[in-house]
Parts: C-alpha cells; sequence; structure tokens
C-alpha cells in the first residue's frame, strides 16, 4: 500500500510478508476499505508450486506421486492463517469470515489464488475491477488485467509483479478475483528487495525489472 511505503522508510528491521498472505491480500484489502465486498462468505483457494513448502517439503508431506500430483492440505490451520487475519484487520479494522485451502502442485515455482466473493448491493465486477485499479494506479508492481481475463502464474515468474483479474461467475453478484504471483519473488525475495530499496531511497524497481 502507498501510505506504508511512508511508513516503511522510519525502520530498518522489517517482517516481510508471506507468499499466500500476499497474493491474497493485495486484491483484498482495498475492497474491504471500500465496503465493496460481503466480508462474511469469503472461500480462498491457493495452488503453489511446491518450492512453497520449503526445502524440506519431502519430510512435511508423504503423499505419493509427488512431483505428478495436486496436493491439498491444512485445510483448518495453515501457518499464514494468523498473518492474514492479522493485516487485514489492521488496515481495515474489520474481522472476515473465510476459508482458505492451500493446494500443491506438480511444479516448482509460482502462486494462483482464487478468492470467491459475494459483492455488496449493486456492486458489479467492473465496479470491482476500477477501484483496484484506482487503489494501485502507482503501484509499480501490481497489474490489473481487463475485466474477465484468463489468468496464470506464468507470467509473472521471475518477477516481482502481481497480477490481478476479475470475473464474472455464473452465479448473479458472485465474483472471482485471480491472484497471481512467484512464491520466490514478490512472495518472498523480491519483497525484501523492495523493502530495502525504500528504506535507503533508491529506485523502488532498483535490481527488480
Amino acid at each position: 500500500m502507498n501510505s506504508q511505503k511512508k511508513v516503511i522508510k522510519k525502520y530498518r528491521i522489517i517482517s516481510n510478508p508471506g507468499c499466500y498472505p500476499t497474493s491474497i491480500q493485495l486484491p483484498l484489502i482495498p475492497l474491504i476499505k471500500k465496503n465493496l465486498i460481503n466480508t462474511q462468505d469469503i472461500s480462498i483457494d491457493s495452488k503453489s508450486g511446491f518450492s512453497g513448502a520449503g526445502k524440506n517439503y519431502k519430510n512435511k508431506f508423504s503423499h505419493k506421486n509427488f512431483y505428478k500430483s495436486t496436493f491439498a492440505y491444512a485445510t483448518t490451520n495453515h501457518r499464514h492463517i494468523c498473518e492474514i487475519d492479522q493485516e487485514i484487520f489492521k488496515f481495515t479494522n474489520k474481522k472476515i469470515k473465510y476459508t482458505f485451502n492451500p493446494h500443491l502442485l506438480p511444479t516448482f515455482r509460482g502462486i494462483l489464488t482464487s478468492i470467491y466473493v459475494k459483492g455488496e448491493k449493486k456492486v458489479s465486477a467492473k465496479k470491482i475491477r476500477n477501484s483496484l485499479k484506482s487503489f494501485y494506479k502507482k503501484s509499480k508492481f501490481i497489474k490489473i488485467l481487463k475485466l474477465n481475463s484468463n489468468i496464470g502464474s506464468g507470467n509473472v515468474l521471475n518477477t516481482n509483479n502481481c497480477e490481478i483479474s476479475i470475473c464474472n461467475t455464473r452465479i448473479k453478484n458472485k465474483f472471482v478475483i485471480f491472484s497471481a504471483i512467484d512464491n520466490l519473488v514478490k512472495g518472498a525475495s523480491g519483497q525484501a528487495v523492495q523493502n530495502m530499496n525504500l528504506v535507503f531511497n533508491f529506485p523502488e524497481t532498483l535490481g527488480l525489472k
């Protein structure tokens, strides 16, 4: 968030966001702040390359055909839940109700998060997209795609970008928000470099183009 950039400059020890929370909070927080979506009925489905499980992933997951299958895990208490709760409340002063289901894919890197939301009265997908477009108009790494754009993690791999697509569904007033990042850059080291640039008054994109 642009307001946070000024705050970050005051500190020398900075806690960087986790990869799943990054892909979730970037699209959700502005919409919650603007009261555009129902905060009591949100479903979040995130799929990550297996690098997101850490270097000891083989000890953590024992399911068969690890490199050839999709695996769902930690559906009730993932370690990033507390961070999602903490930061959304911090920025919006609202407690939301949501489900969060992470999955590992048989690919090395990249995250695609699908967020299913219900719009408040007379809120359209176009209005949601325009709100995000306006909120992030000065952000160098957040790209709001055209309405109903197909999206995957392929375009963001090896970048510090987050691509977001707002799509209608077949149910009236129900929308899906897709958010794609590279968990090893925007979800990790890229944000660390970005914060370092802010702290030392370097160009924000230095080392990240």
